[in-house]
């Protein structure tokens, strides 16, 4: 649970944390020392709010051709500038891929580009209506 809840909001106190769990502060801090040290928390990351980021978003699903792997595209995905998440996913769909920009001609640009790299096969591209979470 405290995982779930620091998934929500990295950012909550452990006061906060606490409460949620029905811990004292103490109990609640040693949780997240174990977490830390058995390696479940790896690091703090900076996670940009929707004003740090472009106005539009796009989810897209990304096909590699026959025999590929995620090692010889991920790399080459990294170096687009409007990507902005890539996760490995099971079923047909290789990849999902975030795209953050301005508006959705930089979408169009980042999608295309995205659609160039030798050994993808097909993109289907989500745009965000609307961010319910997160």
């Amino acid at each position: 649970l405290l995982l779930a809840l620091l998934k929500r909001n990295a950012r909550r106190s452990v006061v906060a944390l606490a409460r949620d769990l029905g811990l004292s502060r103490s109990a609640t801090q040693e949780r997240l020392a174990r977490l830390q040290g058995s390696g479940a928390i790896a690091g703090f990351t900076l996670v940009e709010g929707p004003q740090a980021r472009g106005s539009q978003s796009a989810y897209l699903a990304v096909r590699f051709e026959q025999g590929l792997r995620w090692a010889q595209i991920v790399p080459k995905l990294k170096a687009i500038p409007a990507v902005a998440l890539i996760h490995s996913v099971t079923g047909p769909t290789d990849l999902i891929v975030r795209i953050d920009a301005e508006d959705v001609a930089e979408i169009e640009r980042g999608r295309a580009a995205i659609a160039d790299v030798p050994g993808v096969a097909e993109v289907f591209t989500s745009i965000v209506l609307e961010r319910h979470l997160g």
